[in-house]
């Protein structure tokens, strides 16, 4: 093999011509681009822009996803509150209309901008309540297959037509059972006395009253409630609580219904007979 520049005979091994320098031979490159070629960095943008693509998909799924959850959490929320206010009104008119004992019925409905009335929309309610006029919800709740309305707020007047007592009843506590609401013990009012604050008591009691009648010298709970004794009796109770206007404990009297006996193990032997 000769240098095609200067002549001179070159071996077969060498890339170099010895005499003049000329390059007689390339070097071969490898198989693979070496890192940094503009093979490889093109298959690190595919990679990018698959990645990229892959992010962009899973944004386009997840935003949609996180609004509609967002958005169900919110329904939720004003479905709550609504509940909330709507279930307070009647309680809170209550409380409102307590504040005109003493004053025509007249000068409430007008202060309150509320319409009483003389009966009640509900037949039940009619033969079941005492009062003289009445402000009521226009939802229904059944109790034992019989509607009632969610709540009412009765006026018991005196004979010179002013408003003597106000009775809030909540129909609601007997939509699941007339009984009322189930509890896991009896209620333990003794450790309370006449210094014991009224909202400690409600506290205790922890569950929410049947009826409030609201007088002049006095504010009167009544709840009901039933649990299982340990001789497997359902007992029924109904717990009068009495508080003054200070809103401090004055007494409670506790009304036993006759006991229910639940025949568990006969029940289960005679269905499985």
């Amino acid at each position: 093999m000769k240098c095609p520049n200067c002549g001179v005979k070159a071996d077969r091994k060498d890339t170099m011509c010895r005499n003049c320098g000329t390059v007689l031979k390339k070097e071969k490159k490898g198989f693979l681009p070496a890192l940094g070629t503009k093979k490889n960095d093109n298959v690190l943008r595919l990679e990018d822009k698959s990645a990229a693509k892959s992010s962009a998909l899973k944004g386009k799924y997840l935003k949609p996803a996180i609004m509609i959850a967002g958005a169900a959490v919110v329904l939720l929320l004003i479905v709550m509150l609504i509940f909330h206010i709507a279930s307070g009104k009647g309680l809170k008119q209550a409380e409102k209309l307590s504040g005109y004992i003493g004053a025509r019925v007249t000068s409430a409905e007008k202060d309150l901008e509320i319409n009483m009335k003389d009966s009640s929309s509900f037949s039940s309610v009619n033969k079941t309540d005492e009062f003289d006029f009445i402000y009521e919800s226009e939802d229904d709740v059944e109790v034992n297959d019989v509607s009632f309305p969610e709540w009412t707020v009765g006026i018991l007047k005196t004979e010179s037509e002013k408003i003597d007592k106000v009775v809030f009843t909540d129909y609601r506590v007997l939509k699941k059972d007339t009984r009322g609401v189930k509890t896991d013990r009896r209620v333990d009012l003794s450790k309370y006395d006449s210094s014991s604050k009224m909202s400690a008591v409600l506290d205790d009691i922890d569950f929410d009253p049947f009826r409030i009648t609201y007088d002049v010298a006095y504010i009167k709970y009544e709840f009901r409630y039933y649990y299982k004794m340990d001789n497997g009796d359902i007992q029924a109770v109904v717990l009068t609580v009495v508080a003054n206007i200070d809103n401090k404990f004055m007494y409670s009297v506790s009304e036993d219904i006759p006991p229910v006996y639940i025949y568990e193990k006969k029940l289960d032997q005679s269905v499985n007979k």
